[in-house]
């Protein structure tokens, strides 16, 4: 028995360009905290300054605050 060749399907895609923006200021939050993150481990590590590394935390936290609270949400193209 001869066997058929399957049919040819005749959906065709779309290509679509699905390339998402990059939220630079979530980025830029992120790479903040993690500095603050790095400072403080250095203060607390060195002299074991608990006060300086909670202050250099909540510093880091308050400014990422205002700042994401001043911006306005990302827009989509």
């Amino acid at each position: 028995m001869l066997a058929r060749p399957p049919q040819k399907s005749r959906i065709t895609a779309k290509a679509v360009d699905r390339q998402e923006p990059i939220d630079w200021l979530a980025l830029w939050a992120l790479s903040l905290g993690a500095c603050a993150v790095g400072l403080a481990a250095i203060a607390y590590g060195t002299i074991g300054d608990k006060i300086g590394a909670a202050a250099i935390l909540a510093a880091a936290a308050a400014i990422i605050a205002v700042v994401l609270a001043a911006s306005s949400p990302p827009t989509r193209e």
